[in-house]
């Protein structure tokens, strides 16, 4: 760093001299002298530019010798207000996340994330159905978990970049990010995925992953033949293998590809996965469009999407704001659990028995730095598929379904 000062030093003096000496010099025809001083100011800028290697190289050493173990802790609190248009009044629900990363060194590290109150109704700590704590039915035991503090390890896993190469390998509980709406799944805002995740290249635009998705579904030990009343249950995601691949076809254009078959299902009459899906992402100037084409095989169910956005919240400018408006056909058994619904944390009411087919106009807006209010309105939703049953009516394909309304607020920290 000394020499490099110095040697900027010499240079500028150098150069003004140069600058006087170019006139005198033209002037009075001593071309020798001239040229001399011109060598010696090449021989500096030389100095100069090696002096500057030489120190990103030190400051990049540095850097590495840094990257030694290293606590990071991040997080938010949630609150939402929510009404699912079904015969029920506005709900406020709360949640809080816990995220961590331990950094060993530049290529190991340990991530996890951890959640309280997971989205549970405000004031109800019990778990209950029909307003029955602990409800049974004979040797049936069932809970209603979406009215319990639920407190879930989401994430797990331990990283190590470099893996072979320009490669990295992750194992243990982690969520992808599924295409470009991420729709089927984000993983800011899902996880439970078991398993061994292979990325490669330096922007890992291609993914391997192998593992168990069952532990999404939160039933798992109160549930037997009460499974045809919750269909949630009868989608569980279990052992499978997953690619997921992304290209550049410009520097704001992407394409994406999703392959997922499950191997085995541990349920007599659960649904089979076997996904395959394309998206699409670009941006012109303020505006960003997103795209996603999905079809599970096994049952042909289809899930579309579409998202355009106009401008950009960021949570570090307050201000700072975005317009949204989606677009989803999402017929039942695309989605195997709402609760992996990450692209916005909207689980439109009944999507698993009716699908949805329609608009969401959505918007968010950042108060003061780290502190988000977000808004959220169905419009003229439908159902994708017929449905009957005694707790929730009957639908024919293409009838007005629930709608969907929330606002919540969020504080990162």
């Amino acid at each position: 760093m000394k020499k490099y000062l110095a040697a900027a030093m010499l240079i500028s003096l150098s150069l003004g001299f140069a600058g006087t000496a170019y006139a005198a010099e033209s002037q009075d025809g001593a071309d020798v002298k001239f040229q001399q001083l011109k060598q010696r100011v090449e021989n500096l800028r030389a100095q100069v530019n090696q002096a500057k290697e030489d120190n990103k190289q030190i400051e990049a050493k540095k850097d590495e010798s840094n990257v030694g173990r290293k606590l990071k802790l991040s997080g938010d609190v949630r609150v939402k207000a929510i009404n699912n248009h079904i015969g029920k009044h506005t709900t406020i629900t709360e949640s809080v996340q816990i995220l961590g990363h331990y950094s060993f060194d530049k290529d190991w590290m340990v991530g996890a994330k951890y959640a309280f109150m997971s989205d549970n109704n405000m004031g109800t700590s019990t778990r209950n159905t029909f307003n029955s704590p602990n409800f049974s039915d004979g040797n049936q035991r069932y809970d209603d978990y979406t009215a319990a503090d639920n407190n879930v390890l989401m994430n797990l896993y331990i990283r190590k970049n470099h893996f072979l190469g320009d490669n990295s390998i992750q194992v243990g509980r982690m969520g992808p990010d599924v295409l470009a709406t991420k729709y089927w799944s984000a993983a800011n805002s899902s996880g439970f995925y078991d398993g061994i995740r292979l990325a490669f290249g330096h922007e890992e635009n291609l993914e391997f992953w192998y593992g168990d998705w069952g532990s999404v579904d939160t039933y798992e030990k109160y549930w037997n033949h009460l499974n045809n009343f919750n269909s949630e249950k009868r989608k569980t995601l279990e052992k499978n293998i997953m690619i997921l691949g992304k290209y550049k076809l410009s520097p704001v254009t992407k394409v994406y590809g999703f392959f997922l078959n499950e191997l085995q299902d541990k349920q007599a009459g659960a649904e089979n996965y076997k996904m395959r899906g394309i998206g699409f992402s670009t941006r012109y100037r303020d505006w960003r469009l997103d795209a996603d084409f999905t079809k599970n095989i096994a049952n042909g169910a289809v899930g579309r999407f579409f998202r355009l956005r106009y401008k950009g919240a960021d949570r570090a400018v307050p201000g700072s704001w975005t317009l949204g408006l989606d677009y989803q056909k999402i017929e039942p058994g695309n989605l195997y659990a709402s609760a992996l619904n990450g692209v916005n944390d909207v689980s439109l009411g009944m999507k698993d028995l009716i699908g949805s087919d329609g608009f969401i106009l959505w918007a968010d807006y950042i108060l003061r730095r780290n502190l988000r209010v977000a808004a959220y309105q169905s419009i003229g939703r439908k159902a994708t598929t017929a449905y009957s049953n005694a707790n929730y009516g009957t639908w024919k394909k293409g009838d007005s379904a629930p709608q969907y309304s929330r606002i919540h607020f969020i504080w990162s920290f």
